[in-house]
């Protein structure tokens, strides 16, 4: 990944063939999906004409295929762009790691370090201050290597009381902040000195758990459902 975060360009996989794409190509080749039409895909996104046909032109020679095919109208019209199979994977492609990309930035960042593996039960512990967490194994970490957690606020559980589950990790915390967009509250949630952990939960849910400013609360999540990084 590169460019800017207004304008995110990433690495996709056409085929047997490697392009960089920017938002700006994306957003023109979505437009010309959307629309049937060069021309109105360039108003849409402020594009100039010439150098729309100068990317497709590009696009196309890195690939080796056609991305959009233009049928030019007669003196009643009738003409205008569609997207090939090709130009259409390209935008399913760019979508999809952007999403992902994406959703990787808003994610909890933990830092701790293996403190010990347990080979016959297929799991390890990662201590982060006096916390620990329980993970399976992964291959080429040993005791002693510090590692990074990804922790999705969509993966976190929010309970009143610590209960019996597959849900290994659970911890006690405090609610320091709340957020609201749309229909998802985003928690900011204290678990240790220096430790807080973001998690994603309905209105619905909160209502339903009278979830407030400083109200004590358990979160959990699946040991299954955390990326790790060695750093």
């Amino acid at each position: 990944m590169s460019g800017s975060i207004e304008n995110p360009e990433y690495q996709l996989e056409i085929g047997k063939k490697s392009i960089i794409l920017d938002y700006k190509k994306f957003l023109l080749l979505k437009g010309i999906k959307d629309y049937g039409s060069i021309v109105k895909a360039t108003q849409k996104i402020g594009l100039p004409y010439r150098t729309a046909l100068k990317y497709i032109e590009i696009l196309e020679n890195q690939l080796g295929s056609k991305v959009v095919a233009t049928q030019r109208g007669g003196a009643g019209g009738g003409g205008g762009s569609q997207l090939t199979s090709i130009g259409k994977m390209v935008i399913k492609e760019y979508s999809k790691l952007k999403s992902i990309m994406e959703k990787h930035l808003d994610v909890n960042e933990i830092e701790g370090r293996v403190e010990n593996v347990d080979e016959k039960n297929r799991v390890m512990n990662v201590r982060i201050n006096d916390i620990k967490i329980m993970l399976p194994i992964i291959e080429d970490l040993s005791h002693g290597d510090d590692v990074l957690l990804l922790i999705s606020p969509e993966e976190i559980f929010i309970m009143l009381e610590p209960q019996e589950s597959s849900v290994r990790n659970i911890f006690e915390g405090r609610i320091v902040e709340m957020k609201f967009k749309n229909e998802i509250v985003r928690l900011n949630v204290t678990i240790d000195d220096g430790i807080s952990m973001k998690a994603d939960i309905t209105e619905y849910s909160r209502d339903k758990l009278d979830l407030n400013l400083g109200k004590k609360v358990f979160i959990g999540f699946k040991a299954a459902s955390i990326p790790i990084i060695k750093i």
